[in-house]
């Protein structure tokens, strides 16, 4: 975005930090506050330390002198994919008869660090749609606010096919806009309003494929069932107890997970206080619901804060779900070795105790990864963890280090202790993946931070493999914040600690995979 700002910025680094480009900015009146806005791409924010974010500061400050100024970095990442469907995504909410006529055919573009080329073969109707008023400028500006690369958008006119369907002049493909490969949209009927911030009515925009969502959005809908339903309490900055209208001193904050059978993404919402218990009590786990919000990174994992939700009936035939590989008949590179233990013999855990009832009639697999990265859309797994629980008496274990494409970080290394010698003789995650898929069948995934980090990283490798994990999910971390309310914090290591669970290694799969098992035990106890 160019702007006499970012000229100044420039000028005042003298240009040092060209991996940044201004998204926007907002100020807060009553704070006297501005909040800045960059884009980085992944890649580059993995060398955007404390020293480059200060002096960034410093430029801001200068140009600002009389007021705060922060800074935001919104990560960023763009393939041929990603950027297809944010153009969907801007036209489905700006034009819909060029939304469902576009076709892949019709769209040809390209992507480097530098820049992203987006050529639109359109037939006559189309193109003068496309060159009528502002609309170009307005999908050029929207793309430019989401991507950290430069955006060029062209459009060519050319002749309509002789078996073309036109209405009032526009070709219309409704059965692309009904969710297929091309545009990946879902099919469904909205019902009543759960939740709405301001006088939102209804959410008449088709909702995405949550395994589509790549990036961070001002503007998304999606759709599925709900599960993970938790609630907990933030700071009210506004709060002074001798002002009731200020209001309470926490805040409710609600979370769950959302499944379209695409793929999961956790959901916030922030209700009024007085309509936080009745929100709560309507989000049932696997009620259909759509949502309408923006998607954010927090924790280095994509959410959704939703600015509406409503009850929905789900056409998941409209879904076009790739055909998954079936479940392998052996295993062939990771063999799962049975658990000796007492509780193998009875319904009587190590303290002594009886098996919560929670755990009856139930398959768990609790299961952890060290890899190469905290961001999960770069991260290569170099260790697999996992415990099979039935009835809740550990019956299996599966764990192997893991080969990546790539060395292992020196800071990955004194974190976890695993070296490159260490899987310098592993199997590669293309013949792990497999075989933990096998081990997964008909259990429930469980794992600490499982939504935010583990399962996408899985479900991102699995699926270019052709496996789909369908299993159902349970996040220790989001169960950890409702249950167990009296903790400092929710890290693995403080609830470890706390509860006197042993947890030697720290950081290393097969350890926080016992202390994971430790913890859902704990909550099992004040579910």
């Amino acid at each position: 975005m160019d702007t006499k700002f970012f000229e100044e910025f420039t000028r005042i680094t003298d240009g040092r930090f060209s991996m940044l480009k201004l998204n926007g900015a907002t100020f807060e009146k009553k704070t006297s506050t501005l909040i800045v806005r960059f884009l980085i791409s992944a890649l580059d924010i993995q060398n955007f330390g404390e020293d480059k974010k200060a002096e960034v500061m410093n430029a801001l400050k200068t140009i600002f002198p009389d007021i705060t100024v922060k800074a935001q970095y919104i990560r960023t990442y763009a393939d041929a994919f990603v950027v297809k469907n944010k153009l969907m995504e801007f036209l489905n909410g700006n034009n819909q008869l060029l939304f469902r006529s576009i076709k892949d055919e019709n769209l040809v573009i390209t992507v480097d660090n530098e820049a992203i080329s987006v050529k639109i073969k359109a037939p006559s109707a189309m193109y003068k749609m496309l060159a009528a008023g502002d609309l170009s400028a307005q999908l050029i500006d929207f793309l430019e606010r989401s991507f950290n690369q430069s955006v060029e958008l062209t459009a060519e006119e050319s002749a309509a096919d002789d078996g073309d369907e036109l209405e009032n002049g526009i070709e219309i493909n409704t059965a692309s806009a009904l969710g297929s490969a091309d545009l990946r949209l879902v099919s469904v009927q909205t019902g009543d309003k759960l939740f709405a911030k301001g006088k939102i009515a209804g959410i008449t925009n088709m909702p995405n494929y949550i395994d589509d969502v790549k990036t961070e959005s001002g503007s998304c809908v999606l759709c599925g069932k709900i599960s993970n339903v938790s609630q907990r309490g933030y700071r009210n900055k506004k709060f002074n107890p001798d002002d009731p209208k200020t209001g309470p001193e926490l805040l409710p904050l609600i979370k769950f997970i959302l499944d379209d059978t695409t793929g999961k993404i956790e959901v916030t919402c922030f209700p009024r206080p007085e309509d936080a218990e009745t929100l709560l009590g309507n989000l049932e786990e696997h009620k259909q619901v759509i949502c309408s919000g923006s998607v954010s990174k927090f924790k280095d994992a994509l959410s959704l804060t939703a600015s509406a939700i409503f009850e929905c009936e789900i056409d998941f035939d409209s879904i076009n779900r790739f055909s998954a590989k079936p479940v392998p008949d052996n295993y062939t590179c990771v063999y799962p070795q049975n658990c000796v233990s007492i509780r193998q013999q009875s319904f009587i855990d190590a303290d002594g105790d009886e098996v919560n009832d929670y755990f009856k009639g139930k398959t768990f697999v609790i299961f952890d990864l060290e890899t190469t990265d905290k961001f999960p859309e770069l991260a290569h797994i170099i260790q697999l963890a996992a415990l099979k629980v039935v009835d809740g008496v550990e019956k299996q274990t599966f764990n192997t280090f893991v080969k990546p494409p790539v060395a292992i970080p020196a800071e990955i290394t004194e974190l976890t202790g695993i070296t490159d010698d260490d899987v310098a003789n592993a199997p590669k995650i293309e013949e792990v993946i497999p075989d933990f898929y096998k081990f997964c069948q008909g259990a429930t995934l469980v794992g600490h931070n499982l939504c935010g980090y583990d399962y996408p990283i899985v479900n991102r490798i699995s699926q270019a493999m052709g496996y789909r994990f369908e299993n159902e999910l349970l996040d220790t971390l989001v169960l950890s914040r409702k249950y167990l309310t009296e903790m400092s914090n929710h890290k693995l290591t403080t609830l470890s600690k706390t509860l006197k669970i042993e947890h030697s290694n720290a950081h290393q799969a097969d350890s926080d995979v016992y202390a994971t098992w430790g913890v859902l035990k704990e909550i099992a106890k004040r579910m």
